[in-house]
């Protein structure tokens, strides 16, 4: 029993323990989102992003050839749509759901060797799977302010309405020649023009007409000079200014106004233009760490990867992939509880400084040369991987 208990590899002991055991990972990631916040602070910002991870194959659950925002490109790879949960300079990642194509959802035999349960076997857009972590946030009394989101998401109308019609606030970025309207549009079925042809039946704008966002940010009106955040390279600024428009949804423009929020980097120049519909006397400072918050979702993503093995995994089921996904967020809250305690101590320490002290406190077993040098060998492939995936980003 002793040999055969010392050639098991941690490994293979990890890959059962994610597997097959009989654990149900959606309770333990309730009660790491219910700690993430008690740790980080009421009234935070919950993100909505997501991340590629690439992987050869096609066994693995959810891996197609599809885009990868992490390369920039199409790729074989499983995708992700995260929330992420952030208050200050604090952040975790605290939900997660495996996006699944279509051509998965139709091969079913597919879907039974990656065990996934027949329920989950439904095809669902990455932008449903955003709402619906939203929706359980909601479910489970998060107590966040707003929600923000990238241009895939923001982009989306439904999306947006929906949230509003949760009375969610939301900070969405959109592209540049996204339309909006700058005077209150009238809607109604506008007179017939001539003798000819059939009586307008159509509903349509008839007092105004919509307007590119990018024209707005050329004019040199309105622009005021605001700080964002501390870098390690001085302060980031930019310059700000918010309008109040109405946007469009299925050609016609929504009941009620928000803000354009635009912002323009005050050294690289790069502009980037936002929909929020915050409260109409929200300060404008307020809506510039609105807009901006999203940078912290991108340093969640790098904390998860090179502190607690993110996209280090080699497993393929449905269960497995969501249990390691569970373990990183708990591993993530763990990281971020012991920088809480020692800020509580005055002492600044780094996320990687506790990866290290935890090791000292914590460290791994006793193992004979050859079990040592497997292992050496598995975690010089894996990082590897990863930096060969960081490299080409």
């Amino acid at each position: 029993m002793a040999i055969s208990i010392s050639k098991r590899s941690d490994n293979q002991a990890l890959s059962h323990f994610l597997s097959n055991s009989p654990w149900i990972y959606e309770n333990l990631s309730r009660t790491v989102r219910t700690k993430a916040v008690e740790t980080i602070g009421t009234n935070g910002v919950i993100i909505l992003d997501e991340s590629g991870m690439k992987k050869s194959g096609d066994s693995s659950v959810g891996v197609s050839r599809q885009y990868c925002g992490n390369l920039g490109k199409v790729e074989n790879c499983q995708v992700g749509v995260f929330l992420a949960y952030s208050k200050g300079n604090k952040r975790t990642l605290i939900d997660f759901r495996l996006y699944l194509p279509e051509n998965w959802v139709e091969d079913i035999e597919h879907c039974s060797k990656a065990k996934i349960p027949p329920e989950m076997i439904k095809f669902q857009t990455k932008h449903d799977l955003g709402l619906e972590m939203i929706d359980n946030a909601i479910k489970e009394k998060i107590p966040f302010s707003y929600v923000a989101m990238d241009g895939f998401y923001g982009e989306n109308p439904k999306l947006l309405t929906e949230l509003e019609n949760r009375g969610v606030t939301f900070v969405a970025d959109i592209a540049s020649n996204t339309q909006v309207y700058l005077v209150e549009p009238v809607v109604g079925i506008p007179e017939k023009k001539g003798s000819r042809g059939k009586l307008p039946t159509i509903s349509k704008v008839l007092n105004t007409s919509p307007v590119k966002v990018s024209s707005l940010s050329s004019s040199r009106d309105g622009w005021k000079l605001i700080k964002v955040r501390k870098t390690e390279r001085g302060n980031k600024e930019v310059f700000f200014k918010a309008l109040q428009v109405w946007r469009r949804h299925n050609e016609l423009p929504c009941e009620n106004p928000l803000w354009l929020l635009i912002s323009k980097d005050s050294k690289t120049g790069e502009i980037k233009h936002s929909l929020c519909n915050a409260a109409e006397n929200t300060s404008i400072e307020k809506l510039v760490e609105m807009q901006s918050s999203r940078y912290w979702v991108e340093r969640a993503f790098q904390d998860a990867k090179e502190n607690c093995g993110m996209d280090e995994y080699m497993v393929r089921s449905w269960n497995a992939w969501h249990r390691h996904m569970t373990m990183v967020i708990l591993a993530m809250l763990i990281l971020i509880s012991y920088q809480m305690k020692f800020k509580k101590l005055k002492v600044r320490v780094s996320i990687p400084a506790i990866v290290e002290i935890v090791k000292v406190h914590n460290p791994i077993k006793v193992m004979t040369a050859t079990q040592l040098a497997r292992k050496i060998n598995q975690d010089n492939e894996m990082r590897m991987r990863a930096r060969t995936s960081r490299l080409k980003a």
